[in-house]
């Protein structure tokens, strides 16, 4: 039996949940690089990609996504055994995507704002890892995914590992005043064969979201990480004595983001500090562990599994 089959993967960044309403805050909440991040993330994010990709191809050219990977292959199993006796390769990329122009109609105070910089009308592309790599008929050495069964036969294994340019990274940097470079994140695809089914297993970063596609169909999906609202910090501070039973003992301050208790925050601190230079893309080739143990990665989220 000869059989061809499509995967691919996309990661893009979902408009919502994002605890930015307005631009005010961005000007009225401290730290402030915390909203005004909130905001770009907002500004820039990407339209879910759909269950159904009939043209990975043509998804491609509308730049509207973070991370894809695609690959069409060919494999040969006997009908009797399942033993799989070839892998071929028909066509297969992997691209690191793109942030897009900032959307001033989405928060039309920024119209004000005098760096323009930040508001760029341009997309502009992404970086991928040395690491980000589609295998036929083997594993990748940096996976993150476990779990299969010994009786199944890995027909493709793909990694890209990816993060923003380097102008979206200086825009936080010296624009933003983020205190951490932009984070490493991923998408793996695994696809087996077992008893004779098609089987994908997949995972990625807790930021952005993913979805998996077979034959052109989405089999999984991983939302990102995200607040609804901002934390904020006690209006009186800790280590402070406070008054039993008076009502402002337990009030916050509502200018006084808590930062760290954001769920998105372990992923925003992930990246370098901006103290030091961003770290190179050639830094990355010689890892041979796991990518979600790398430096300045962001962390995975549990792995996904669907039989086609």
């Amino acid at each position: 039996m000869r059989r061809e089959l499509t995967v691919a993967t996309v990661s893009w960044i979902n408009r919502t949940p994002n605890p930015i309403t307005t631009a005010v805050e961005a000007s009225t909440l401290e730290p402030d690089w915390i909203p005004k991040t909130c905001l770009g993330l907002a500004a820039t994010a990407n339209p879910d990609p759909g269950e159904a990709m009939s043209d990975a191809n043509k998804f491609r050219a509308t730049k509207q996504f973070r991370a894809m990977t695609y690959a069409k292959i060919a494999f040969t199993a006997d009908d009797r055994t399942g033993a799989v006796s070839a892998v071929d390769d028909i066509e297969s990329w992997q691209d690191p995507g793109y942030t897009p122009p900032f959307s001033q109609t989405s928060f039309p105070l920024t119209f004000l704002a005098p760096d323009t910089a930040v508001w760029s009308f341009a997309w502009y592309a992404g970086e991928m890892s040395p690491l980000s790599k589609i295998y036929r008929n083997a594993r990748h050495p940096n996976s993150v995914i476990t779990g299969v069964g010994a009786s199944e036969t890995v027909l493709v294994n793909a990694l890209i590992k990816f993060r923003a340019g380097k102008h979206t990274d200086d825009v936080g940097i010296n624009n933003v005043g983020c205190p951490f470079h932009v984070p490493w994140v991923y998408n793996e695809v695994l696809v087996t064969l077992a008893s004779g089914q098609i089987k994908l297993y997949g995972r990625g970063s807790k930021f952005p979201s993913h979805r998996w596609y077979v034959d052109g169909k989405s089999v999984a999906k991983n939302t990102q990480v995200a607040d609804t609202s901002f934390p904020k910090k006690p209006l009186i501070p800790i280590g402070i004595p406070r008054m039993p039973g008076m009502p402002f003992a337990t009030a916050t301050n509502p200018l006084a983001i808590n930062e760290t208790a954001m769920l998105l925050y372990p992923a925003l601190s992930a990246g370098a500090p901006a103290s030091g230079p961003q770290t190179t893309l050639t830094a990355d080739a010689k890892l041979t562990t796991p990518v979600d143990t790398h430096p300045n990665a962001v962390d995975a989220q549990p792995i996904v599994t669907a039989t086609v």
